[in-house]
């Protein structure tokens, strides 16, 4: 028997994968120059290369091809704050200024991803009617559970007024985005402040080389999506 797909086979994992980026690709290009809302199904499937039938098939609609790039981009934009804040820390770093570059790294890509400024200030465009606001409230609560590894003392989870302190700077560094500071370099300095006051310095070393990262960490354990 011949090892050539019929037309009735389905792709296989590695292949939808392929498509699935692709299309991603695509929406993330035209969210970002503006044409998003003019543009088709058609289109969408011509500019990524597939057909409309595997694009119908692999997310429904347009609605379900942004909620993908909704989910797809903000597990970028969390990998990304969690990553910045422990390269500060490695350097030894005191709590407060670990939490003011994960913010900073925040406003940073927000402020060059539209569709992710739009889904932190709740307003998800190309969402009304299909409960998209509950991406806000998700983020934020990802967000402040990832932080609290940023704000906790090795081998010991942070404690309740350290979680109380992330949740006031994710709140008061998204209201930067809903109500933008001028210049913008005044925010950074201001959201800094706020997260020393919060986090007073005490300095930590070089994390050790032994030292496990805990074992319900992000990184170790596959994540419930934001968006469905």
């Amino acid at each position: 028997m011949s090892a050539t797909a019929t037309p009735n086979s389905r792709p296989d994992t590695g292949t939808r994968r392929s498509i699935r980026e692709s299309v991603l690709n695509v929406a993330f290009d035209m969210h970002s120059d503006g044409t998003w809302e003019r543009t088709s199904m058609r289109n969408i499937a011509i500019a990524a290369g597939v057909s409309r039938q595997t694009l119908y098939d692999q997310f429904g609609d347009r609605t379900g091809v942004t909620r993908a790039l909704l989910g797809r981009e903000t597990d970028r934009l969390l990998d990304g704050v969690d990553q910045r804040w422990r390269q500060v820390r490695e350097n030894g770093a005191a709590a407060g200024d670990c939490l003011a570059a994960a913010m900073n790294q925040l406003l940073a890509a927000s402020h060059s991803h539209p569709l992710l400024r739009e889904v932190l200030t709740g307003r998800d465009p190309g969402l009304a009617g299909t409960n998209g606001g509950l991406g806000l409230a998700g983020v934020i609560t990802e967000l402040c559970r990832r932080l609290g590894y940023a704000v906790g003392t090795y081998g010991q989870p942070a404690r309740p007024d350290q979680l109380r302190a992330v949740e006031i700077l994710v709140r008061v560094t998204l209201s930067y985005l809903l109500v933008p500071a001028e210049p913008h370099q005044q925010a950074r300095i201001q959201i800094e402040h706020a997260a020393r006051t919060l986090l007073p310095a005490h300095p930590r070393g070089p994390r050790p080389a032994a030292e496990p990262v805990p074992a319900d960490h992000p990184s170790d354990r596959e994540r419930e999506p934001l968006f469905r």
